[in-house]
């Protein structure tokens, strides 16, 4: 056992040794003073803030252009909302809540609105700003909301309640939508 004890510490030894001789060999200074070259620092300044500017402006221009899509979603999907709601509501005043039409009126609405929710929510991506994305996510669950109060066949305060709400977060979210 001794003898592995001596040839670690011989080894151990060497490998020191080698290591000093190394730091030693590259240890030598030389004289003179760093210099930056104009030129080259220059146009490296030039090139960072020429990539800057073009990544923030590709970031800014992809932002625009979700927000677009998602705005232009919204439009249509409520519009198409509306229409199909509107049409549930012509039925129910003029046959009757209990009459087969009115019933196929409102199973008809209440897909429309589903799909429509689900249509603004796969456009509502992480590049749509907060300011857009926030009025846009709370349309979409009150547009479920107003379709799940719907298919539930709820009395009639309880859908006018649902339908003012839609009507309230519907308003901030074309507010907000405005000039994307």
């Amino acid at each position: 056992m001794r003898r592995l004890e001596r040839v670690g510490l011989v080894a151990a030894a060497a490998a020191a040794a080698a290591g000093v001789l190394t730091i030693g060999a590259c240890s030598k200074q030389i004289t003179g003073s760093a210099q930056v070259n104009q030129t080259e620092l220059a146009a490296w300044a030039s090139e960072v803030t020429a990539s800057s500017v073009a990544a923030s402006s590709s970031r800014a221009a992809a932002a625009e252009r979700a927000t677009g899509s998602a705005c232009d979603t919204f439009t249509t999907a409520n519009t198409s909302s509306i229409h199909s709601f509107n049409d549930y509501i012509d039925a129910s005043n003029s046959k009757g809540v209990n009459d087969p039409e009115t019933n196929s009126k409102a199973n008809d609405a209440v897909t429309t609105l589903r799909n429509n929710a689900r249509t603004i929510d796969s456009k509502v991506t992480s590049e749509v700003p907060l300011t857009v994305a926030t009025p846009l996510r709370s349309y979409r669950d009150d547009t479920n909301a107003l379709a799940d109060t719907l298919d539930r066949r709820a009395p009639t305060d309880t859908l006018n309640a649902a339908i003012d709400k839609f009507n309230a977060t519907k308003n901030i979210a074309e507010d907000a939508c405005k000039g994307h």
